[in-house]
């Protein structure tokens, strides 16, 4: 009966003797990855010496020869290899940014230093309740899906035998109930959202945009990346009905710039949206505007910058907020007028539909995240009138049924 081999990456016996007068020699049998057993040796001063030095060997050994890191490597070491595969994935720029800047930010100030084989879930959890202290649940989930990744790297290499990431519980944020607009809110905003625009500051003109940028955020429900990336190629103002084409957003650049992506947030970002015949005629105003303009617009954009660049959604941010403020609507956001315009579609055409215009994937997230729940009771007298046995349901008089 043959003897059963070593395990794939192990060795047997280390056996120590003099290789010469001044030093000592160690051996042993390693199995390496390829099944193949074969002598491994070095040597040292002292027989202790030797050993040592073998045993180094031989950890060494057990990772891969084509293997960029292994079991003692630092996280930060981890993270280099991390960058460079997600530099190079398929995902948005601007997820890119974010997991690289989380990397940055928070992950090898943290648990740089710690080794990968050293790395429990134990480490792990200890550094996510760090992060939820520091800066919240939803960095810390961030921070939690980028480790989940590296140590699938690590595993592919076999750094680790497993990944020490699952099964860390990360407390999640408490979503706020959706708070959208009504029709007759948006009306006094808009009124007063103008006049506050032709007010000034300092002798300086205020942006005359944002009661534009508004109209066309809560009539389309676009995201505000969307609406500065759209060009007039994109708006078929004469189509019936008038239609506009989704299909790029604005970024953030890892310098800090903006530039336009050429596609949206996701897969279901793209999408053809109609627009009613008052914001298509304040487009073909707009549009004929923009045509007599001695200002550049090299882009053709629909909602350039003041000097005819791509529009920073930051930027514009900051001056929607002072608006929001000094006008008596502070609640509300960009995001708000997405709320309003799926919460309407919601309640008049369904959720699907309104999953469709905002461009998400799962309606369920758009019942949950942007559909106001109703805050009165719904008018069901019509339907529930079935029920009245006076006329005609079971108890009605001539009826067999339930008798109350």
């Amino acid at each position: 009966m043959s003897r059963y081999p070593l395990p794939l990456g192990t060795w047997g016996l280390i056996r120590t003797d003099r290789a010469t007068a001044r030093s000592w020699r160690a051996r042993a049998r390693y199995r390496d990855l390829d099944g193949q057993t074969r002598k491994i040796e070095a040597r040292g001063p002292s027989a202790a010496a030797a050993r040592r030095n073998l045993q180094i060997k031989l950890q060494k050994r057990q990772t891969q020869g084509n293997a960029l890191i292994s079991a003692t490597d630092q996280i930060r070491d981890l993270s280099e290899v991390y960058l460079a595969e997600l530099q190079r994935s398929d995902k948005a720029s601007r997820t890119k940014d974010k997991y690289a800047f989380s990397v940055k930010k928070y992950i090898l100030p943290g648990i740089g230093s710690v080794r990968i084989g050293e790395t429990t879930p134990g480490v792990v959890d200890h550094f996510i309740r760090n992060v939820v202290d520091a800066a919240g649940p939803a960095t810390a989930r961030t921070c939690g899906a980028v480790l989940s990744s590296m140590f699938k790297i690590a595993l592919r290499h076999d750094a680790l035998s497993i990944n020490p990431v699952l099964g860390i519980s990360i407390p999640r944020s408490r979503a706020a109930k959706p708070q959208a607009l009504d029709p007759g809110q948006f009306l006094d905003l808009r009124t007063k959202l103008i006049a506050w625009e032709q007010g000034s500051v300092l002798g300086r003109t205020r942006s005359q945009e944002l009661h534009q940028i508004a109209d066309v955020l809560i009539t389309t429900g676009l995201r505000p990346g969307e609406l500065f990336a759209l060009s007039w190629a994109d708006v078929d103002l004469e189509a019936d009905p008038p239609t506009v084409h989704v299909h790029a957003t604005v970024i953030r650049t890892s310098t800090g710039g903006v530039t336009i992506q050429d596609h949206p947030k996701s897969e279901h970002g793209f999408r053809y949206v109609t627009i009613p015949p008052n914001l298509a005629e304040s487009l073909r105003r707009r549009q004929l505007r923009q045509r007599s303009n001695a200002t550049g617009n090299p882009l053709d954009l629909v909602f350039p910058s003041s000097t005819g660049t791509v529009c920073d959604p930051n930027n514009v941010g900051k001056t929607w907020r002072k608006a929001a403020d000094d006008i008596g609507y502070s609640w509300v956001t960009f995001k708000t007028f997405r709320k309003a315009n799926a919460t309407l579609i919601a309640r008049t055409m369904g959720a699907e539909t309104a999953a469709y215009q905002a461009g998400h994937s799962k309606v369920s997230m758009t019942r949950k995240h942007y559909v106001e729940e109703y805050k009165e009771a719904i008018d069901t007298r019509a339907v529930l009138g079935a029920f009245d046995a006076a006329n005609g349901g079971p108890g009605a008089p001539g009826k067999t049924g339930l008798q109350i």
